[in-house]
């Protein structure tokens, strides 16, 4: 079992607040901008703290979009009109709506006139009435105007993304990653990087997928220098690799976040959602190509951050001793997994350790954050593969010549970067499904702890 790697946020008193922030964040609350100077990458200021947050890639904008959403039942979003004009997808009954549209607010895709009342679903609803029935939407204008940029999600039906644009008080259906990415950019607000840094970020300005390939050139050439060949990138191992980091992150959202005393980010190898280990990952997401397989994670920071807070003796302490408490709880949970070989007595240890942390993060008291300072793209890449590569276990993951394929999957976490890396060896036979391996007419064989059943591997 590979060591994990911990390093934590450095956290630096200073006395001075991050005051400049304040009036542009009130004025650019809830809009997209978009990096002029740059190439366009794209920000959302959340209106709840008046922080932007990175929109990354399609899928990690509609993530993003989902996690800061609020709930909202049907008789309150029926309140904010739809806006027609920006529309994807197939539109199947032909009444200028969108398949995907009508779903979300309970239309019949198939039928123009959903209520048989002589009108398209389309003319009332750009007309104020109701599509579904008798009578006018209840539309107010005072209550769309309180909910400009932000984003809701139907409670009432399948958590359907919705977002306000603060321009107008319409709101626009999110839909798909690839359709909510675009729909943000098409109204997004030119902005100067110097008007830009003003706001506070809450996230990286970098994109995780750029991230994940610079990471694996880098190992890549880790691999080189020691005379060993490159490894050949597998997009279907990158993604179940992502999909444990996420898990990860989703797992330390409770016990780490800003402005606290202390947090405790966790990582493991160990999975409590789609497979105990990395082999069985991959296995559960049809992936069994392979003879063999390995894992690399790792946490290290994405940001340094400067706070504030008034001298209280139990703050303080709190505070300096954060540092010594955490190394205390990794060391002490490591210690506990590792001595135990039943798997479900090490989830046990996992979801115990959780809910500890929880407890102890919720007593944590709190400091002002006056400025932070994202890491670059190269210094997340490098501490990363460098904690690696000074871990004899991860190092050995890296170096091993067995290895020919692997992926990198990457999640962030209030100012933490979850890495994980999956390694296997191809596999032409042997696998699951695949023709047994015959190395002569009379050695057949199939990887353990598959069986060779008339010729087939099972």
């Amino acid at each position: 079992m590979c060591k994990r790697i911990l390093v934590i946020i450095l956290l630096i008193f200073s006395p001075f607040g991050f005051v400049q922030a304040a009036p542009l964040s009130e004025k650019m609350s809830g809009r997209i901008l978009l990096q002029v100077e740059s190439k366009g990458e794209a920000w959302y200021v959340n209106p709840a703290n008046l922080h932007r947050y990175f929109l990354g890639r399609p899928e990690d904008a509609l993530n993003l979009m989902r996690e800061l959403g609020v709930g909202i039942l049907n008789q309150d979003l029926n309140k904010i009109p739809v806006n027609l004009d920006f529309q994807v997808g197939v539109d199947s009954d032909g009444d200028g709506l969108a398949d995907n549209l009508e779903i979300a607010i309970g239309t019949n895709p198939n039928l123009t006139d959903s209520d048989g009342d002589g009108f398209s679903d389309r003319q009332e609803l750009s007309t104020g009435f109701n599509p579904n029935g008798p009578g006018k939407l209840p539309l107010d204008s005072i209550f769309s105007a309180k909910q400009k940029g932000k984003i809701f999600l139907q409670v009432e039906a399948h958590g359907e993304a919705w977002y306000v644009n603060p321009t107008n008080g319409m709101r626009y259906f999110l839909g798909r990653p690839a359709d909510a990415f675009s729909l943000m950019r098409s109204l997004g607000l030119g902005i100067t990087n110097a008007n830009l840094a003003l706001i506070p970020a809450e996230t990286a300005n970098y994109n995780a997928s750029d991230l994940e390939l610079k990471m694996f050139d880098a190992i890549n050439q880790q691999r080189i220098s020691y005379g060993k060949k490159p490894l050949v990138w597998n997009g279907e191992v990158a993604k179940v690799a992502r999909e444990h980091s996420q898990n990860i992150a989703d797992e330390d959202k409770v016990f780490s976040g800003e402005g606290r005393t202390c947090d405790f980010p966790i990582i493991h190898h160990e999975g409590l959602i789609f497979g105990n280990y990395n082999s069985d990952r991959l296995n559960n997401r049809g992936i069994y190509y392979f003879s063999a397989s390995g894992e690399n994670i790792a946490l290290v920071p994405t940001v340094s951050t400067t706070v504030t807070f008034s001298y209280n003796d139990l703050v303080k302490s709190a505070f300096d001793s954060c540092s010594d408490r955490r190394a205390k709880m990794d060391t002490d949970f490591k210690t506990r997994l590792d001595g135990e070989a039943d798997i479900n007595k090490k989830l046990e240890i996992i979801k115990t350790e959780d809910v500890m942390r929880k407890e102890i993060y919720d007593k944590e008291g709190y400091v002002k954050i006056s400025e932070q300072k994202w890491y670059s793209l190269d210094k997340v890449v490098s501490e990363t593969v460098t904690g690696w590569m000074n871990s004899p276990g991860h190092k050995a993951n890296i170096l091993d010549e067995n290895f020919d394929q692997s992926g990198i999957g990457v999640a962030d976490v209030d100012g933490y970067l979850i890495s994980t890396q999956s390694f296997i060896k191809r596999a032409t036979c042997g696998y699951k499904d695949s023709a047994c391996c015959q190395e002569n007419k009379n050695s057949v064989y199939c990887y353990s702890p598959l069986t060779c059943e008339q010729d087939i591997c099972r």
